[in-house]
């Protein structure tokens, strides 16, 4: 079992408010596998490419990004502004198109009379990752189709769409430029041991802090932020 030294820590301790975390169940081998991200030598965490499509319909990242791979190809590109956003035009169309889990489409006029894409996050993460992804590139003032983006519309394909945008998001992207998280690379630094915890040890709903602290591997910044 792995069991660090510093979870007798007495911050550590207080922080972790009586929980003992999934992850130390795990021996020192599997611990230190789960560090690394998945590839087709480390198989501590595999990532499924051939999911039904009553599986991939629950995936609002997919469905989006497909949403917009097309428009992109039907448009031949779509307009940029000058600091390198879809241009207000595209966020309208999109934002009436888009469907997302607790999206308030007649709330989001509330604070904003138009809505730029930074506005608007389902978007503007939909767009970094599949940017990022190589699925769009910019060219001339658009976000235009790549040859590995066109291959994608394919239905067959959506499988590894799905594999490929949750590898590049949890792996690879900045997530903490969505949320500002003071603490950049926590907890996505440690994105296999918290999917391995999840798996072995949510089996019920679990507030949010519990849930931190039964699946994350706590940081000194963590534990010193308020």
């Amino acid at each position: 079992m792995v069991a660090p030294g510093f979870l007798i820590n007495p911050e550590v301790r207080r922080w972790l408010n009586g929980v003992e975390p999934a992850w130390t169940m795990l021996d020192f081998d599997s611990f230190d596998a789960l560090h690394d991200e998945p590839s087709a030598s480390n198989h501590a965490i595999r990532l499924e490419p051939n999911l039904p499509p009553t599986d991939l319909s629950g995936s609002a990242v997919t469905r989006n990004a497909l949403l917009l791979l097309r428009l992109a190809i039907e448009r031949g590109g779509l307009k940029l502004t000058a600091t390198g956003n879809l241009t207000r035009a595209v966020v309208a169309e999109m934002f009436e198109s888009m469907e997302w889990p607790g999206l308030d489409k007649d709330g989001a006029f509330q604070f904003h009379k138009v809505i730029n894409e930074p506005d608007f996050l389902p978007l503007h993460f939909v767009r970094v990752l599949v940017e990022g992804t190589k699925l769009v590139r910019t060219h001339r003032g658009t976000l235009a189709p790549t040859r590995l983006g066109k291959g994608m519309l394919v239905p067959e394909r959506c499988g590894a769409l799905q594999a490929l945008l949750f590898h590049i998001a949890l792996w690879h992207l900045n997530l903490g430029y969505f949320d500002r998280n003071p603490i950049d690379s926590w907890p996505q630094s440690h994105t296999s041991i918290v999917l391995w915890s999840l798996s072995a040890a949510a089996n019920d709903w679990l507030d949010p802090e519990t849930l931190t602290r039964l699946c994350t591997v706590p940081v000194i910044g963590v534990v010193q932020s308020t």
